[in-house]
């Protein structure tokens, strides 16, 4: 059996201690890994969190937008309620203080075109309106429903190709109003008296599937 030097048993045991050194620090590195790796998660993380508190942030700015709209949609729905009983004819017909011009169009034959796609604004004279007028003209409502042509010219000198509500009419006191009819119809506003062609709106904004109705107190008569 060969035996082994001193000097051979030291460099033996040298190379031992450079191993175990070798393998104390793998095993550092490796402990050391995954505290880095931990930490460089945290940052991930602490990242990941802050973008997300940004989409969250966006996601609550696109909330907010998202309500605007809802409420802009809940303003619209309100106006096609106020729509949703017809056309400017069939809300006309509805009411109880229309009823000659209703009775007008009709004998006229405009029921075609009020019940088009418009839109129109219709400055409705009231039954009280009408009487007076025909009295005025000493003529009977027979007369004048008889009298096609003059029917027809008359009421056109009420309709307006827009659909304007009362404060787009009041906005209009330096550009008058041309009829159907090719009159013009000024507007002059007093407070809150809005008057069209000489005759005070009553009642605004009655709304129809296509067009509105302004009542006025006077029949705008043909110059």
């Amino acid at each position: 059996m060969r035996t082994r030097t001193p000097a051979a048993l030291a460099i033996v045991g040298a190379l031992a201690l450079a191993a175990c050194g070798s393998d104390d620090n793998s095993a550092d590195d490796d402990a050391a890994s995954p505290a880095t790796t931990e930490a460089m998660s945290d940052d991930e993380m602490t990242e990941t969190t802050d973008e997300m508190s940004d989409d969250e942030m966006s996601d609550d700015e696109m909330s907010d937008d998202e309500m605007s709209d809802d409420e802009m949609s809940d303003d619209m729905s309100d106006d096609e309620m106020a729509a949703a009983e017809g056309d400017l004819l069939v809300v006309a017909s509805g009411r109880d203080d229309l009823t000659i011009l209703v009775a007008a169009v009709e004998a006229a034959g405009l029921t075609g075109a009020l019940t088009g796609e418009g839109p129109f604004t219709i400055f409705a004279p009231n039954d009280d309106a009408f009487e007076d007028y025909l009295g005025e003209m000493g003529m009977t409502a027979e007369d004048a429903l008889a009298d096609t042509e003059f029917l027809s010219t008359l009421l056109q000198g009420h309709v307006v190709e827009a659909g304007d509500d009362a404060a787009m009419v009041a906005g209009m006191v330096d550009n008058p109003f041309v009829s159907l009819a090719g009159t013009e119809l000024p507007v002059t506003v007093d407070g809150d008296t809005i008057t069209i062609g000489g005759a005070e709106i009553v009642e605004a904004d009655i709304f129809a599937t296509n067009g509105v109705i302004h009542v006025i107190d006077t029949v705008l008569a043909p110059a």
